[in-house]
């Protein structure tokens, strides 16, 4: 892109504006002094860097030293970044100037190149590379206390945005990146400009800011936005203005609210609105549905048909497809599908299985979604078939948040859970149980604990310690009366068992 239009913006940045060739340039550059520390093919960078002009160069560079970038937020606690570092492998850490040193590692700084640099080393690095090469790491939630390493190959990358219909790529876009970066919607907003000629601004700050977000969509005539279903809702209520001008809205990483979609298409006509499913595992949107009127008039809004180069099948636990109607688990397939997770080949090989509809040699990723296909064909997305919950977008493994939790010294057992106490306000609640003859841990202590280790949208909403958890007449923990208990407080008891 950068040869074929040179001088379009490609990236904006509060008051920086970088077109496609000074980016690329410099990318080359800062490439080539990652090479000189012998990055290469098959390694995993780490990048630690604030979102702005910057984090996109080292991203690029990365990817054109043959190697594949690991996005470390920098809002996220040290802690699990150093261990996602020591998971990766990563041998060297791209930083900023500002946070230089904070992680483990050997720590290359991106900043502007010298003159001497920008004369000798803009030329595109000549290294070989596979579509089957990892492209990014992408680390989310794991059942087991340990975070997974989603690794996405280029092929994966490429075949997400690559000939695509659900969106428009090309010139004359303008996308705005909001998305925390260590959200895989990440991706579209960046790729989704670069890839075709189009416009990527930078939202400032690691977390979406509604007020920015209205700013930056005014000022810059931004076409596009892509949303998680609890932010597009607070946008809708709080801050409408911010759809003025764009021509489509993405929503996805939760179930859709038909009632605020409905509010945003009657007062912005010419807008469109998609909402659109996929797990990191298979890159992005698998799936996407352009809403209609007449999918907000009762049930849930369906998640659509597949995209280009990706499949969707419905199976039983026999792995054969479920009848129309009924509901199945939802299994991915195409060019989406990551390598893996990074260095857990067990919990791989129970996720990514061999593809037994097309049966060609690929593989097919289980997603632990249930859905089913209405009359027509769409799909619907109806839950889980298992504990894993969605917060803000994010994929949140209660397990994992347990595992920490019961990490604190005066800790015995916790147990979390997902509550919706008000319709559409889903949030973790923590229920904890202290060491016998201990004195019971302060409510503040948890959430200082849980805050060391875990992004701030994976620490509970509310703490309540309790003297035993509820159990079930086999043994086992009963959620459901925990549920019934209230969602804040300290030394309650359960509720007697039935």
């Amino acid at each position: 892109q950068a040869a074929v239009t040179p001088d379009a913006v490609a990236l904006v940045f509060e008051g920086t504006r970088l077109s496609y060739a000074e980016l690329n340039d410099r990318a080359n550059v800062f490439a080539r002094r990652l090479i000189a520390r012998r990055v290469g093919r098959g390694d995993v960078v780490g990048v630690h860097v604030e979102r702005g002009v910057e984090l996109v160069v080292a991203l690029l560079a990365v990817l054109k030293a043959g190697a594949g970038y690991a996005l470390l937020d920098p809002h996220f606690p040290a802690a699990r970044l150093d261990a996602a570092l020591a998971d990766s492998g990563s041998a060297v850490v791209v930083s900023s100037p500002r946070l230089r040193g904070q992680l483990a590692g050997e720590q290359v700084v991106v900043e502007p190149p010298s003159a001497g640099e920008a004369v000798i080393g803009t030329a595109n690095p000549a290294v070989a590379g596979h579509p089957g090469d990892t492209a990014c790491v992408m680390y989310t939630s794991g059942s087991t206390g340990r975070p997974k390493g989603v690794a996405a190959p280029h092929r994966a990358l490429l075949g997400t945005y690559s000939g695509q219909s659900y969106a428009k790529f090309g010139p004359g876009e303008v996308f705005l990146q909001c998305s925390p970066v260590s959200w895989d919607g990440f991706a579209l907003e960046l790729f989704g400009a670069l890839l075709f000629g189009g416009t990527c601004v930078l939202q400032p700050g690691q977390s979406p800011d509604p007020a920015l977000i209205e700013e930056l969509v005014a000022v810059h005539a931004v076409t596009m936005l892509q949303l998680s279903s609890s932010l597009f809702n607070y946008l809708v209520d709080e801050h409408p203005a911010a759809f003025a001008g764009v021509r489509h809205v993405f929503t996805g990483g939760e179930v859709a609210s038909a009632e605020h979609i409905a509010r945003a298409l009657s007062r912005f006509p010419g807008l469109r609105v998609s909402n659109g499913y996929g797990p990191v595992e298979s890159m992005g949107f698998t799936t996407c549905h352009v809403v209609r009127p007449e999918d907000l008039t009762g049930g849930p809004v369906p998640i659509g048909d597949p995209v280009e180069h990706k499949q969707v099948y419905l199976l039983d636990s026999r792995l054969e497809p479920v009848p129309g109607g009924e509901i199945g688990e939802i299994y991915l397939g195409g060019a989406g599908i990551a390598n893996g997770y990074l260095n857990q080949p067990a919990r791989t090989a129970e996720r990514f299985v061999p593809d037994v509809v097309r049966a060609d040699g690929g593989r097919m990723y289980r997603t632990g979604d249930l859905g089913r296909r209405r009359p027509g064909g769409k799909l619907e997305f109806c839950g889980r078939a298992d504990l894993q919950v969605k917060i803000r977008g994010f994929r949140v493994e209660p397990g994992e948040v347990e595992a920490v939790l019961a990490k604190h010294p005066g800790v015995s057992r916790a147990a979390v859970v997902v509550r919706e106490d008000r319709p559409g306000a889903r949030r973790l609640v923590a229920y904890v149980v202290g060491r016998a003859g201990a004195a019971p841990v302060p409510v503040a202590a948890l959430r200082a604990h849980a805050g060391k280790l875990l992004p701030e949208h994976m620490i509970p909403a509310g703490f309540v310690v309790l003297e035993s958890l509820p159990l079930t007449a086999n043994g086992k923990l009963d959620r459901a009366a925990l549920l019934a208990l209230p969602a804040f407080g300290r030394n309650r008891r359960p509720r007697p068992v039935a």
